[in-house]
C-alpha cells in the first residue's frame, strides 16, 4: 500500500518541528545538569567551578556548531526564514505552537540554569570569591548565553525554512506526475 502523498510532503516539516523540540530540551537538560550536579553531589568549589566552565564550553560549542552547520547547509533566504513559523502553523498549528513554545523557552531556561550556577559563588560570604566570580565568571557566562541564544533562534528558523523548502519540492514532484 502506498503512503499518503500528503504525509510524504509534510514529513520534513513535522521532522523539523520535532527536531526543534528535541534539540531544545536536550540543550536545556545538559546545561541544567551542570547547574544541579554540584548541588546533588555536594561538591567542593572546584566541582562548582568546573561545572560552570563546562556549561560555558557547551553553550559556546553549540553556538559554533550551529554557525558551522549554517554555513555548510547554506542559509535559506530571509523571506523564507521570516515566514517559517507561520508556514509551519498552517501545516499543523498544534505541533508548531508546541515547538514555538519550546523554542521561546530555551533561552529563558538556559538563563535560569546559568543563574543557578552563578548564584552560590556570587553569594559566597567570602567577598573575594564573589568578586572573582563577578569579574571572571559572569562575563563568559553572559557571552556564552548570548551566542547560544542567537545561534539557537537562527537554527530553529533555518531548519524550518529548509524543511518547508523540501516539502515544497516534494509537493511539486508529486504533482508533476501524480499517476505514478
Amino acid at each position: 500500500m502506498e503512503a499518503d502523498p500528503r504525509t510524504l510532503v509534510e514529513a520534513p516539516v513535522h521532522g523539523a518541528l520535532a527536531g526543534v523540540m528535541a534539540r531544545g530540551l536536550s540543550l536545556v537538560g545538559l546545561v541544567a545538569a551542570f547547574a544541579f550536579v554540584p548541588r546533588i553531589v555536594h561538591g567542593s568549589g572546584s566541582l562548582h567551578n568546573g561545572s560552570a566552565a563546562a556549561a560555558v564550553v557547551v553553550l559556546v560549542g553549540y553556538a559554533i556548531a550551529m554557525r558551522v552547520l549554517a554555513r555548510r547547509h547554506g542559509r535559506p533566504p530571509g523571506e523564507e526564514r521570516d515566514r517559517a513559523w507561520t508556514r509551519a502553523a498552517e501545516l499543523d498549528g498544534d505541533e508548531a505552537a508546541m515547538s514555538l513554545l519550546v523554542a521561546g523557552w530555551v533561552p529563558v531556561a538556559l538563563l535560569l540554569a546559568l543563574i543557578l550556577i552563578a548564584w552560590p559563588p556570587l553569594m559566597d560570604p567570602d567577598g573575594a570569591v564573589a568578586l572573582v566570580w563577578m569579574v571572571l565568571g559572569l562575563p563568559p557566562m553572559v557571552v556564552a548565553w548570548i551566542l547560544a541564544t542567537s545561534a539557537w533562534l537562527d537554527a530553529c528558523r533555518d531548519d524550518l525554512a529548509r524543511a518547508e523548502h523540501e516539502a515544497d519540492l516534494r509537493f511539486r514532484t508529486y504533482w508533476a506526475a501524480p499517476d505514478r
